[in-house]
């Protein structure tokens, strides 16, 4: 099984978001994030990283639009 733990920003543990994610839902730049327990965490941004073998996610806020 492959979960993760969500960051905003950058991977350190004051900015950690939620752990053991299973599912990330992404729709007009909100962010649904759902735990092994069914628990979900909606936030505003854009997926920066993804290290699935390091279960590993960091989200940072979306780029203004120009």
């Amino acid at each position: 099984m492959c979960l993760s733990t969500v960051y905003k920003i950058e991977k350190k543990p004051e900015n950690e978001v939620l752990k053991n994610v299973m599912l990330i839902q992404t729709k007009d730049g909100v962010i649904t994030l759902t735990d092994i327990m069914g628990r979900e965490e909606v936030i505003e941004g854009e997926i920066a990283l993804a290290d699935l073998t390091g279960g590993t996610v960091v989200v940072r806020p979306r780029a203004a639009l120009a």
